[in-house]
């Protein structure tokens, strides 16, 4: 008996100390974001961003009604 309780008094114990272990969840960048289209052509990235989502556009995708 005496075992038992002491075994389910140490798995209360790791239980309680587990959650002492959480690091913090902070974001650290290490530079400031840059522009997307950095180093290209922003007209040429602007044209395919618009192309890209009129592919994900139901109603241009969906096939004509007859």
């Amino acid at each position: 008996m005496s075992t038992r309780r002491t075994l389910t008094l140490a798995v209360a114990l790791a239980a309680a100390l587990a959650g002492c272990g959480e690091r913090a969840q902070e974001l650290h960048a290490k530079q400031p974001d840059q522009a997307p289209y950095a180093g290209g052509d922003k007209t040429a990235w602007e044209t395919q961003i618009k192309a890209r989502n009129q592919n994900q556009n139901e109603y241009v995708r969906a096939p004509g009604r007859p």
